[in-house]
């Protein structure tokens, strides 16, 4: 006589289950213009540009300090990048950014706040010019 073992499909329902339910927090495909529903404070976001041209510059090296905390990445094929909030009790003018990429000589680093409030996107326009 076969025999049903119920104990199989109750296990391939349950994983099925933690899987689906694994994949709800995932975040992957931000835009750069949307604001993180789960981070707070103020987060960067900008371009890199070459200072005679203004054209967009790729693989810049963007650098966030804040006391001995850093967070670096480099801008995408447009010039185009998004760091990150160092959290909720952190105050925009205390985090400085820099702007770096090898044949290159950073001219201006300029920030501006999209609100008034504390936890606003800070947009950063970084300007570069080749070296002579």
């Amino acid at each position: 006589m076969l025999r049903w073992n119920s104990a199989i499909p109750r296990v391939v329902l349950l994983s099925l289950a933690v899987v689906a339910g694994s994949s709800l927090t995932a975040q992957a495909g931000e835009s750069l213009s949307e604001h993180d529903e789960f981070e707070s404070g103020p987060s960067f976001f900008g371009t890199a540009r070459e200072a005679a041209t203004l054209k967009p510059l790729q693989n810049v090296q963007v650098k966030a300090q804040l006391g001995a905390r850093r967070m670096f990445v480099n801008t995408n094929s447009e010039g185009r990048f998004k760091l990150p909030s160092f959290g909720k009790d952190t105050v925009a003018d205390d985090v400085t950014i820099s702007c770096a990429k090898e044949g290159y000589n950073s001219r201006d680093v300029s920030r501006r706040r999209m609100s008034s409030a504390a936890d606003s996107p800070i947009a950063i326009d970084c300007v570069l010019e080749p070296k002579q």
